[in-house]
């Protein structure tokens, strides 16, 4: 029964000692918080609206060729129905053009932010000694919030 009992308390002790030091971050608070996030999301507002604003223009400069043609009635040509068609499709492409170009932009951004969060993390886990850092939705108990750490570390980088 002795040796039993030093057996599990012998078990329980090493058990403890090779324990993994776990953390947790909030992977959405701190890209929300990082302030070149903020940065990025001002430069694309502003990129976005000056695109709009380009779309809008060429849209009026479009309804004013449409409604000449209109206005000619049954003296319309074919090469008028054929140059209007033209710019029509330029202005589709354009849009497509913009919008596409918008969206690479703001993937190549988020990626630039991810990169550098991946980095912070690494080095919080490297200088806390943590064996694992998981996603805060991941751990339902235990393990140390590392967010502010990972903030901190990510400003670094600027």
């Amino acid at each position: 029964m002795r040796k039993m009992m030093i057996t599990a308390v012998a078990l329980l002790a090493s058990v403890s000692v090779f324990a993994d030091k776990v953390g947790f971050v909030n992977s959405q608070e701190a890209f929300m918080k990082y302030s070149k996030t903020q940065t990025i999301q001002e430069n694309l507002a502003k990129e976005k609206e000056r695109l709009e604003n380009q779309i809008k223009q060429k849209e009026v400069v479009l309804q004013k060729s449409q409604l000449e043609l209109q206005s000619k009635g049954d003296k319309l040509t074919d090469k008028e129905k054929q140059a209007f068609q033209k710019q029509v499709d330029e202005f589709q492409k354009f849009v497509r053009d913009s919008q596409t170009k918008l969206s690479k932009e703001e993937y190549s951004r988020m990626q630039e932010i991810d990169k550098t969060m991946s980095k912070a993390i690494d080095s919080v886990a490297k200088s806390g000694k943590y064996d694992y850092i998981l996603e805060a939705g991941a751990v339902r108990y235990g393990g140390t919030d590392v967010t502010s750490a990972v903030i901190k570390e990510m400003e670094k980088t600027k």
